[in-house]
């Protein structure tokens, strides 16, 4: 017998990613002001972005309205859609999560709080996106200097890095949203990716004492994608999870009103676009997009896209063997468990009262799992091994018959390979087949 991890319940992970979401202001209107404001004067030597001279830029929205986010979180917890929403703890610097937005009235904020809570938390991971998208905050005295998030640090000073990431946090964590990750707000530490990731698990232990964060940062629409690992301290159970994303934002775009199209992510024929040629490599499929161009400007454009893009995923797996939706912080949990667990396969353990060598036909193969890195739905194939009936830690495993109703708790034999799933607890887990 042989033992393989596989990916969870035989199924490949399909993710989506929002950024540039925030509570109550629309943080594209904001950010586009700033801009236009701070270019000119402190670095005239980059070109006019595409969108600047755009007569619709200044009429846009300020606000994108709690309405409109409750009936995407709903939508998105009836299609089983999980990912990761980011969660500006202090947009544009127009007001701190934990504070309030002087501008907008007081209860725009406690509704977006009880909607995110209760409507997107249970199928998304909250992340900030730094603290303001924009500029760089003076965190002694929470005021804005005139660097950039995503420009200056681009290639951030190492020394305040830790600390401006667990304010971000803790901005969270002061409203009840202990965050498992972070987003960047655009090529944020790219240049010190080492530095930058060692920040933030140094900030997600000391803020939230989570030792296994993730954090999102490289979008890739042509390389195979992958889950790297930063920062291993196996004994310790501690890493950081890169997650990456394979398609680029073909919903709206972060502008808001750069329309978007499905095709690019999969074709009406289920052969073309980026993601079938993903999820033939069984590899982690993560989509991207970004809040503004789902509402786009009330037209709900990107929204249509996303609803598009999900009905001709459903088609291409009718029978979902195939894919599994989960949160970022799960594809990063389950990674880890999958690269950093110790699998051996021993022989048989004597039943009691047997002597050496009687060894009866029915002795149990035994495969032992050592790990500091716990994750749900756990998958292994047990090569050669054909079993009757699967034990993990004692308790019995469920038979079922086919991959559609494998789930964990469950295992399945095809021809002479047995596939089981359960819950990878942190410690020893023994796992004991009997043909």
């Amino acid at each position: 017998m042989n033992a393989t991890v596989c990916n969870p319940l035989l199924r490949t992970p399909l993710s989506l990613i929002i950024d540039d979401s925030c509570p109550v202001i629309n943080l594209t209107y904001y950010w586009m002001q700033q801009w236009l404001a701070w270019r000119p004067r402190h670095r005239p030597d980059l070109p006019p972005a595409r969108w600047e001279g755009n007569p619709i830029v200044p009429k846009l929205s300020r606000t994108i309205p709690v309405d409109f986010a409750q009936k995407w979180g709903e939508w998105c917890g009836e299609q089983g859609i999980r990912g990761k929403f980011s969660f500006v703890p202090f947009p544009a610097g127009q007001g701190r999560v934990d504070q309030g937005f002087p501008d907008h009235p007081r209860h725009l904020l406690a509704d977006w709080l009880k909607l995110t809570k209760e409507i997107l938390w249970p199928h998304f991971d909250l992340t900030p996106e730094m603290l303001t998208h924009s500029h760089v905050v003076d965190i002694k005295t929470m005021s804005l200097t005139n660097q950039w998030e995503q420009v200056e640090w681009y290639d951030p000073p190492v020394e305040p890095l830790t600390d401006y990431i667990a304010t971000a946090m803790q901005l969270l964590k002061n409203v009840g949203i202990p965050c498992e990750g972070v987003t960047s707000p655009g090529a944020f530490g790219k240049k010190k990716e080492a530095a930058y990731s060692k920040a933030i698990l140094d900030a997600a232990l000391r803020v939230n004492n989570n030792p296994r964060p993730f954090y999102f940062l490289w979008l890739d629409d042509q390389r195979p994608p992958s889950v790297p690992l930063w920062h291993v301290q196996k004994e310790k159970g501690i890493a950081v999870a890169s997650i990456w994303a394979c398609a680029g934002d073909w919903f709206g775009s972060w502008t808001g009103f750069d329309r978007g199209d499905p095709d690019r992510f999969i074709t009406e024929d289920l052969q073309g676009g980026r993601l079938p040629a993903v999820l033939a490599k069984e590899l982690p499929c993560v989509l991207c997009g970004h809040w503004p161009g789902f509402y786009f400007e009330g037209e709900e454009f990107g929204f249509n896209v996303l609803k598009t893009v999900k009905r001709r995923l459903d088609a291409y797996d009718p029978d979902r063997t195939k894919t599994l939706w989960m949160k970022n912080s799960e594809i990063a949990h389950y990674w880890m468990a999958r690269e950093l667990s110790d699998i051996t396969v021993g022989g048989a353990s004597a039943p009691r009262g047997s002597r050496d060598g009687d060894v009866p036909p029915t002795m149990p193969d035994r495969v032992t799992i050592t790990t500091k890195f716990p994750t749900d739905s756990f998958t292994l194939k047990l090569g050669e091994c054909a079993a009757r009936r699967v034990q993990v830690n004692g308790a019995d495993l469920r038979q079922v018959a086919t991959r559609r109703d494998f789930r964990s708790g469950a295992f399945l034999v095809e021809g002479r390979d047995t596939f089981v799933a359960f819950p990878l607890k942190e410690g020893v887990t023994r796992i004991e087949t009997h043909a």
